[in-house]
């Protein structure tokens, strides 16, 4: 194999195509996880709106009092059970998205030593060799980082509340109506979600987004240098990138993304890995 040169380096490109799929699902573990927390923060936000709904059934008038009491019975107890499916969602799997970030980026210099180098290793199983180590930490990270006792905690908290929300709605509903001071109450419930769900969902949001980009940065490495192009000793700067894209003569399209993804008003902005159609 060492007399044909060009099959050499073919073999070589292809563990690095490997490992930068293997770096892109655990990118969309991330980014998916990060998704999950962001709909947690959304309902905290439902959740308050709903709260002052409950708040001013005081000042409603007798005439209306009935009807409105009867439709925010109802949008509470959908809320609730939303609310229960999210947060369990949320905890299901859930990794600690700066550790994440942190493991990965410990592996960076590694991967820009290997760009300096590649051309001298005599063949692919020198390659696999040298990212061993990189290959470990990202088939043992699911299971060394899982989201601590007290993170799962925190979440669980949140569910419990939302099954709380519903009991009390469903309470409720038996009455037929609301009174002044269960309307109270109910509103204090509401508020108190709120402020433990964001509590706990914009931690997680932060976290993997720190995670996705520390992740995709090295994807995108990894990318270049299966394609025989240089990689940088350090992370491209918004400099680098802004050059980049000024010099881009073709149209780009994405990677590590399914299909023609839709931007979703819901889903945080994610890093994507883009190259041109050139070879």
């Amino acid at each position: 194999m060492r007399n044909n040169p060009g099959r050499e380096t073919k073999a070589k490109r292809q563990i690095l195509v490997g490992l930068s799929s293997a770096l892109a699902a655990l990118s969309e573990r991330m980014r998916s996880q990060g998704n999950a927390a962001t709909k947690i923060t959304l309902l905290a936000v439902r959740a308050e709106k709903i709260a002052q709904r409950s708040w001013d059934l005081n000042s409603t008038s007798t005439k209306h009092f009935q009807r409105d009491s009867q439709v925010l019975i109802q949008e509470v107890k959908a809320f609730a059970r939303e609310a229960a499916e999210a947060a369990k969602h949320a905890g299901e799997e859930a990794l600690l998205g700066r550790e994440v970030a942190n493991a990965i980026a410990g592996h960076s210099a590694d991967v820009a030593q290997l760009a300096r180098e590649i051309d001298q290793l005599p063949d692919a199983s020198a390659v696999r060799a040298r990212l061993r180590p990189l290959s470990a930490t990202l088939s043992t990270l699911p299971e060394r980082l899982k989201a601590n006792a007290a993170t799962i905690k925190e979440v669980d908290n949140v569910a419990a509340l939302a099954d709380g929300l519903a009991a009390r709605s469903d309470t409720f509903a038996t009455g037929g109506v609301l009174g002044n001071q269960e309307a109270v109450t109910l509103s204090r419930d509401l508020r108190r979600f709120a402020q433990e769900a964001v509590s706990v969902s914009l931690e997680m949001t932060r976290g993997s987004a720190l995670a996705v980009k520390a992740i995709n940065d090295l994807a995108e490495r990894t990318v270049s240098l299966s394609r025989g192009q240089p990689v940088q000793d350090g992370p491209p700067t918004a400099e680098d990138r802004i050059a980049a894209l000024l010099a881009e003569a073709s149209p780009v399209r994405e990677v590590w993304v399914s299909g023609a993804a839709k931007r979703d008003k819901d889903r945080m902005p994610t890093a994507s890995i883009v190259w041109d159609d050139k070879t």
